[in-house]
This record gives structure tokens, sequence and C-alpha cells, in this order.
């Protein structure tokens, strides 16, 4: 598998995460206070796995354009 497709697979799978938080916000709007707490609770954790997938995703796919992140300057070696 190369980069841009691995990378489209998490941006996928973030995009994924992303509706299953929606629907957990709008269950939100009518939960009981203890179902709420738990409700919270997964959405703060799948929030942060959102996000991982989506800065993974991202960097996987510039990675692949040839523009990594990690190389900010090169300077040519002598």
């Amino acid at each position: 598998m190369d980069y841009t497709s691995w990378g489209e697979e998490y941006l996928n799978e973030a995009q994924a995460l992303k509706a299953r938080i929606d629907s957990l916000r709008r269950q939100l709007k009518t939960a009981a206070s203890n179902e709420a707490k738990q409700l919270n609770e997964r959405v703060a954790l799948m929030y942060s796995m959102y996000l991982d997938c989506r800065e993974t995703g991202r960097l996987l796919q510039s990675f692949a354009k040839g523009r990594g992140t990690r190389r900010e300057k090169e300077t040519p070696v002598a």
C-alpha cells in the first residue's frame, strides 16, 4: 500500500469517527445527567481518536507528495 492510500484510509476512519461523535452529541441533548456524563466521556475519547486519525492521514498524504513535515529545511551536502 502506498502512503496516499494509507492516508486516505486514515482520513476515511476520521470521517466515520466524526459522524459517530455527531450522533452522540445529538443524544446528549435528551440524555439524563448520569447518561450525559458517560456520553461526554465517550465523545472526549472518540474526539481524541478522530484528531489522531485526521492528523496521521494528512501527514501520510503530505509525505507521499514529497512534502514531509519533518523536512522543514534541507541543506545540500557539498
